[in-house]
Formats: C-alpha cells, sequence, structure tokens
C-alpha cells in the first residue's frame, strides 16, 4: 500500500514538474529574437487612461529614419489623477530617446524624467557587447552595466511596446523594461527583465471598427498589435495604481505643443542625427 502510494505520489510530481518546466522554464530557454520594433517614419499618439476610462496622460512619438532610426517619445502625465500613493504630484514629462544603427541594432538609449522637484536621467550606451549605464537623480549618480543580449529589447514599465512587427502565434522574446516610478520612490534603477509571448489572434473593437490582431502578454502588460505591427492597445498592470489602457490615436500636434514645455521638446531631428555621427 505504502509502495503503491509513493509510486502515485512520485508520478503525480513528475507530472506537476513537467507542465511547470513547460509552462515557465521552457519559454524562457527557447525565447527567439524579438519582433521588428521600428515604428515607420513619422508621428504617432497614444492616450492613457486609468481603471475609472479617465484620461491621466499623453504619449507623443517621432520617429527619424536618417542618418540612424532615431525615436523620440515624450510623455505627459498628471500623477495627481494616477494615485494619492506617489510621493510628486503635479505633471510628469518622460521622455525617451532610442537610437539605432543601420542594421537596427540598439546602440543608445536615453531617459530622462521631470516632476516638480524631482529630475532623473537614465542614460545607456552599448560599448562592444553590452550596455553601459550612467543613472542621475539629483545630486546622486550610479554605474551599472547591461547584458546587451538581455537589453535587445528595452522599453519602459509604462509603456512596453512600441511596435511589434512579423509577430506569430507562439513566438517568444525576452525585454527588459526600466521601472520610472523606481526612481521617485526609492531613488533606484530598475530594468526588469520579462518574457513576451504572442499566445493568439483575437479581435478588439477600436474607432475604425473591430480589428484582428495578434495578443501579446507579459506577468505584466499585454498588447494587441496588427498585421502591420501597429499597437492598438496596451493595458499594463503597476503595482499600488491599478491597470492603465494605452490606445493608440490620431496624431494631434497641437496638443503636443500646448502640452510639453518647450525646454522639453526633443532637439530638431537633424541636429540629434549630426550629434550621433560625430560621436
Amino acid at each position: 500500500m505504502n509502495r503503491l502510494l509513493g509510486s502515485i505520489l512520485a508520478i503525480t510530481w513528475l507530472i506537476a514538474m513537467g507542465l511547470l518546466v513547460q509552462r515557465d522554464v521552457l519559454p524562457q530557454w527557447t525565447a527567439q529574437d524579438p519582433p521588428r520594433q521600428l515604428l515607420p517614419a513619422g508621428d504617432y499618439q497614444v492616450g492613457i487612461f486609468n481603471q475609472a476610462n479617465k484620461r491621466i496622460g499623453t504619449t507623443w512619438i517621432t520617429t527619424s529614419p536618417s542618418p540612424m532610426m532615431m525615436v523620440r517619445s515624450t510623455t505627459v502625465l498628471e500623477a495627481g489623477k494616477v494615485t494619492g500613493m506617489l510621493p510628486v504630484h503635479g505633471t510628469w514629462i518622460l521622455s525617451t530617446d532610442l537610437v539605432y544603427d543601420t542594421q537596427e541594432r540598439l546602440e543608445h538609449f536615453k531617459f530622462t524624467l521631470n516632476a516638480p522637484g524631482v529630475y532623473g536621467e537614465v542614460d545607456a550606451e552599448r560599448i562592444e557587447r553590452d550596455f553601459s549605464v550612467i543613472a542621475k537623480l539629483g545630486d546622486l549618480k550610479k554605474t551599472l552595466l547591461l547584458d546587451g543580449e538581455l537589453s535587445r529589447y528595452l522599453s519602459e514599465t509604462l509603456r512596453p511596446f512600441t511596435h511589434l512587427e512579423r509577430l506569430r502565434v507562439g513566438q517568444s522574446w525576452r525585454i527588459r523594461l526600466l521601472d520610472p516610478f523606481s526612481l521617485i520612490k526609492t531613488q533606484s534603477v530598475e530594468f526588469q527583465t520579462q518574457l513576451a509571448r504572442v499566445t493568439r489572434r483575437e479581435t478588439i473593437q477600436v474607432d475604425e471598427g473591430m480589428v484582428d490582431c495578434f495578443r501579446v502578454e507579459t506577468p505584466t502588460a499585454t498588447a494587441w498589435a496588427d498585421e502591420n505591427g501597429k499597437v492598438l492597445k496596451q493595458e499594463v498592470r503597476l503595482p499600488l495604481i491599478g491597470t492603465w489602457t494605452l490606445l493608440d490615436e490620431p496624431y494631434d500636434k497641437e496638443s503636443r505643443l500646448n502640452a510639453v514645455p518647450e525646454r522639453n521638446r526633443a532637439p530638431s531631428v537633424k541636429k540629434r542625427a549630426k550629434n550621433e555621427v560625430g560621436k
């Protein structure tokens, strides 16, 4: 009887371990190259809404293909509408610059955060294989090294995905996310490595009607991208804050000019491109 019970427990344990490996471990081992993530040149806009479907912010994105591919995004966030848990209220302005080489390999990443009484900056540049990172928050300065292979898809926890081209169901890849809230809450730089997976095809409702999309999931976010790779919707789950919904919108140049102070706007693309070429 004891031998039979032991055999049953052993078989049950083996089945459980097999399911665990299949669900959690195997995808990490078999993670593939990330999808093509570069937006076609142009201007884009994303609305940010809280769980009550109230607008709390907007992201504007500009891409330029010459002479090096650059993606500049600016997010204006009304922190007072987000949660009372945050120590800094008022308007936050978050800016991200991504620079890619001619092979579409990420070469440089810069993130800045402007909030009332707070300024943070994270500057990461590829040095051969890895990224050398300098992080500043007020008078504090910290340096660290990021694995270049694990940082091929680098983004923010507030907006994990910008463009996801050439997707297929079953595809998986690793993403590395910078958490802007850590700069405020703990005065530290925190990067999270997560696995993104294309779980299925799904039809969603957008302003233009019903669209067949790829559903992409991470432990903290879900995104829906169309056949061309355009991310139409994202749901991001943030600790102590809740779920935010990010929706693709028509670009409104005037709203961007009105919302972003001139000192926080991106320099001209040509000027930035010359700076990069001169490095």
